[in-house]
């Protein structure tokens, strides 16, 4: 039998989600409000920047360029909002983030 459960209105197989729930209940969590933080854009892709070398000449440094994370789980999107249900949410190190409410569903017993 399928187990399933539901995740802003939207129902998750739990067999789909059980690798990023185990990966999660190993880390150690805390909540905070989401913040537009750098990012390194190349020839129309970016990433996080985290204070790696980076070469100038190919690729720019924009500070208020990444814009957005996604749950670790779900993919449900956290971003700079004064609605908590966007603009909080639970996270390791400000760049891998859970949101609230799979935090609550699926963590917050071993919080």
């Amino acid at each position: 039998m399928t187990e399933y459960a539901t995740i802003h209105g939207d129902k998750w197989k739990l067999a789909d989600i059980k690798e990023s729930v185990e990966w999660a209940r190993d880390e150690q969590w805390k909540k905070q409000k989401w913040i537009v933080r750098a990012a390194l854009i190349s020839k129309g892709s970016s990433s996080d920047y985290v204070g790696q070398k980076y070469n100038p000449e190919h690729t720019k440094l924009v500070e208020d360029g990444w814009s957005h994370d996604h749950c670790e789980i779900c993919w449900w999107s956290l971003h700079e909002d004064d609605d908590p249900e966007h603009g909080e949410g639970y996270t390791t190190d400000g760049h891998k983030w859970v949101c609230t409410e799979c935090f609550n569903q699926f963590l917050a017993s071993k919080a």
